[in-house]
C-alpha cells in the first residue's frame, strides 16, 4: 500500500484548486490525484471549439497544472473507498492510504431515456473526446437539433448556426435560459436568435430518435413534429457522480454528496467540493444547483483551508453567471424573482435601462438591469443584466458581492461609482441606483 498525506479523485478546477493550495501554502505534503481522463477539457468553453477555428489543443487543461504544482497524477480509474481503513483502490490494483481524500469527482452529461439516443449523429457536449467528435459531425451536417435550451444549448446553436447549419432548439420549458434568466430579458433574446435564423421550440419533448440509412436521424417530439438532423446535441443539464462515495456508505443526495459548511462529507478526513458535491444556497441556506466551475474554486478553498488546519467555512453558492449571444451579453446572480417566491420570500423588484454611455458618444448601447430585493429586510438577494456588449459580467460580479455583503436598497441608493463619457453613463445615471430607486418606489 502506497501513503499520501492527501488524495483527491478528479482533475477538474476544485482538484486542481487544492493541489494549488496545498503547494503555495509552503508545507510539505505527499498529493496525488488520480483522474480516469488523460487529458480534460475546458468545459465551459467547449462550445466555442465545435467551428474547428483553433486547434483543439486549445480547449484542453494541460497536466502540468498538476505536475508542475508538486502532485504525482495518476491515470486511473478508483474503483473502492474504504473510509474507515482511509484507503483508496484503483482499477489497475493500486491501494493508497491516505491522511485526507477529497471527492473532486465531477458531473457527467445527463442522458435522457430516449429510444434511439445511442445513435452516433448524438453527442453530448463535456469532454475533450465529445467535441472530437462535434468538430467532425458538425463539419459534415447541414441539419442540427440541440435539445435544451440553457447556456450551453444556445451557446452550441449559436456556433452551429454561425457555421451554416439549419438549428432547431427543442426545450422542454416554455422558453429558453429560465433557470437563468429573468422574464423580461428572454424575449429579447428569442428574438435575437429567431433573427439570426434559430428555430425555438419550447414546450417541447423529444420521445425517439430514429436512424436513417443515411446515417442521419428524425428527432420525433411529443408533439408529433418531427425534425430531420445530421447532428443532435444533448444539453439538458448534468448529474454529480456520487456513486463512488454513495457506495462507501458517504451520505449523499441527488444534488450531490452531502457536505458541511467545512466541506467536510459524513466520512472522517473525506471532503468534498465541485459539481459533485450538494451546494446550500448563500441567500435562503437550502439546497441548490450550481454546476459552476467558480463554485468548484470557490468550494476546494474552503477544503484545502481545512486540510491545512485552518477553521473556515462556506457562506453558500450565489451562483455567479454570464454569457454571451451574438451582439448581447447577459447574466445574473443570486435568485430570479421567480427562485425568490417560490423559497418563500416576500419579494420587491426594481429595473432600469440605462446607456452605457454618453448620449453624444458613438456607438451607445443600452444596459437593463433587474434587482430583486427582500422586501421585508431590503436586502438585496438577486441580480439580472442584459446588454449590448461583452462586459455583463463585471456587473454580475458586483451584486454577486453586493449580496455576500449583505447590500439593501438604500446602500446602492448610496453607492458611489465613476462616470465617463466612453466608459460609463452619465454622472447622474447609473444602473444600480436607477433599478434601486425604482424598488424603492414600489414598496
Amino acid at each position: 500500500m502506497e501513503e499520501r498525506d492527501v488524495i483527491i479523485i478528479g482533475g477538474g478546477p476544485s482538484g486542481r484548486t487544492i493541489v494549488h493550495m496545498l503547494h503555495h501554502s509552503g508545507r510539505k505534503f505527499s498529493v496525488t490525484l488520480i483522474k480516469d481522463e488523460k487529458v480534460n477539457a475546458n468545459r465551459c468553453a467547449v462550445p466555442y471549439g465545435i467551428s474547428g477555428q483553433k486547434p483543439i489543443e486549445a480547449f484542453q487543461v494541460s497536466n502540468g497544472l498538476i505536475t508542475d504544482f508538486g502532485a504525482e497524477l495518476v491515470i486511473d480509474r478508483v474503483t473502492k473507498i474504504d473510509p474507515p481503513a482511509h484507503r483508496v483502490h484503483t482499477e489497475c490494483g493500486r491501494t493508497f492510504g491516505y491522511r485526507h481524500l477529497v471527492f473532486a469527482t465531477g458531473a457527467r452529461p445527463i442522458i435522457p431515456p430516449i429510444p434511439g439516443v445511442a445513435s452516433e449523429a448524438v453527442i453530448s457536449v463535456r469532454s475533450i473526446d465529445d467535441l472530437a467528435r462535434l468538430r467532425q459531425q458538425a463539419s459534415q451536417s447541414r441539419q442540427a437539433v440541440v435539445v435544451g435550451g440553457g447556456y450551453i444549448g444556445v451557446e452550441v446553436a449559436v456556433v452551429l448556426r454561425q457555421m451554416g447549419l439549419e438549428v432547431v432548439i427543442v426545450e422542454m420549458m416554455p422558453q429558453v435560459l429560465m433557470a437563468t434568466t429573468e422574464p423580461e430579458f428572454i424575449t429579447k433574446v428569442e428574438d435575437l436568435l429567431d433573427g439570426k435564423g434559430i428555430r425555438l421550440l419550447g414546450n417541447q419533448k423529444v420521445v425517439g430518435i430514429d436512424s436513417k440509412p443515411d446515417r442521419s436521424v428524425d428527432v420525433r417530439l411529443e408533439s408529433g413534429t418531427v425534425l430531420p438532423a445530421d447532428l443532435v446535441v444533448l444539453a439538458v443539464g448534468v448529474i454529480p457522480n456520487t456513486e463512488l462515495a454513495a457506495d462507501a456508505g458517504i451520505r449523499s443526495t441527488r444534488l450531490g454528496i452531502c457536505v458541511n459548511e467545512a466541506m467536510r462529507t459524513s466520512a472522517e478526513d473525506v471532503y468534498a467540493c465541485g459539481d459533485c458535491a450538494e451546494k446550500k444556497s448563500f441567500v435562503t441556506g437550502g439546497p441548490t444547483r450550481g454546476e459552476f466551475g467558480t463554485n468548484a474554486v470557490f468550494m476546494a478553498k474552503i477544503a484545502a483551508q481545512n486540510i491545512l488546519g485552518h477553521s473556515r467555512r462556506f457562506p453558500g453558492v450565489i451562483n455567479a453567471n454570464a454569457t454571451a449571444i451574438y451582439g448581447l451579453s447577459l447574466g445574473s446572480a443570486g435568485l430570479t424573482e421567480k427562485m425568490a417566491r417560490d423559497a418563500g420570500i416576500e419579494t420587491v423588484t426594481g429595473i432600469s435601462k440605462v446607456m452605457d454611455k454618453y448620449p453624444m458618444m458613438d456607438h451607445v448601447g443600452t444596459i437593463d438591469t433587474k434587482l430583486v430585493f427582500n422586501r421585508k429586510d431590503r436586502k438585496l438577494v438577486g441580480g439580472s443584466f442584459l446588454r449590448a456588449d461583452n462586459c455583463t459580467a463585471q456587473n454580475v460580479d458586483f451584486i454577486s458581492f453586493a449580496i455576500q455583503m449583505g447590500a439593501t436598497i438604500d446602500d446602492l441608493m448610496d453607492y458611489q461609482y465613476a462616470t465617463h463619457p466612453e466608459l460609463a453613463a452619465k454622472p447622474s445615471d447609473n444602473i444600480y441606483t436607477f433599478a434601486a430607486k425604482d424598488a424603492l418606489s414600489n414598496l
